[in-house]
């Protein structure tokens, strides 16, 4: 690694770390929760909030066009990841352990009504249209959710969920740039509240075994 190279990692690193403190601060020392939950009796992977959060509603859009709003995470258990599809590792990775999560839940649910629903959320509305969205998603598995919206959206729900994002600076149009964000998967319960969360590394046969104890 060039010596150039080297401070570009070292400043991207650092201003991630800036972000994750700025928008965790924001968002209601949402951290705070985690940490505490993890004083509390919990399973390898999932780490199970004290009290479940309340989530301000939002405004989003599906990746099939269709409104996607807080109301679409009552009634069934979720799974909520934030990325963006340009992603080059992360996101596929994550998004593969998901696919392999969803087989899981799927052998042991009602197949009429599984019960639990996986998210995809960009936070890259720029280049992730809903057109972009539904072909990302449906390669990893036909029944994912992928959604996006307007940044006066995403940065609220973010904050309040505590996840940490972060666009390269870039002109308008362009379709090169990077994107820094959190790697946590994030559980709701059915009536729309944060209940836990899944840090990476991901175990997927771990996630597996736990959201069936903690969903059946």
């Amino acid at each position: 690694m060039t010596e150039r190279n080297s401070k570009n990692a070292n400043f991207q690193l650092l201003a991630l770390a800036v972000s994750v403190g700025f928008i965790a601060a924001v968002a209601g020392i949402t951290m705070w929760y985690i940490v505490q939950a993890q004083r509390q009796p919990s399973t390898a992977a999932l780490v199970v909030l004290p009290e479940p959060k309340v989530i301000a509603d939002f405004a989003l859009v599906d990746h099939r066009g269709a409104s996607f709003s807080l109301e679409k995470l009552r009634g069934q258990w979720s799974l909520l990841f934030f990325g963006f599809t340009h992603c080059p590792d992360v996101c596929p990775n994550t998004l593969y352990d998901l696919k392999l999560v969803n087989e899981s839940l799927n052998r042991v649910s009602d197949e009429e009504d599984p019960g639990h629903q996986v998210v995809f959320v960009s936070v890259d509305p720029e280049r992730d249209t809903p057109e972009m969205l539904s072909q990302y998603v449906s390669y990893f598995d036909p029944e994912f959710i992928g959604v996006t919206g307007v940044p006066e959206q995403l940065a609220p729900l973010a904050m309040q969920l505590g996840i940490a994002y972060r666009l390269e600076e870039h002109e308008p149009g362009s379709a090169k740039y990077d994107v820094y964000h959190s790697t946590t998967i994030l559980l709701t319960d059915p009536k729309g509240r944060l209940y836990g969360a899944f840090s990476a590394p991901h175990d997927a046969e771990k996630m597996a075994r736990e959201l069936v104890a903690t969903i059946d």
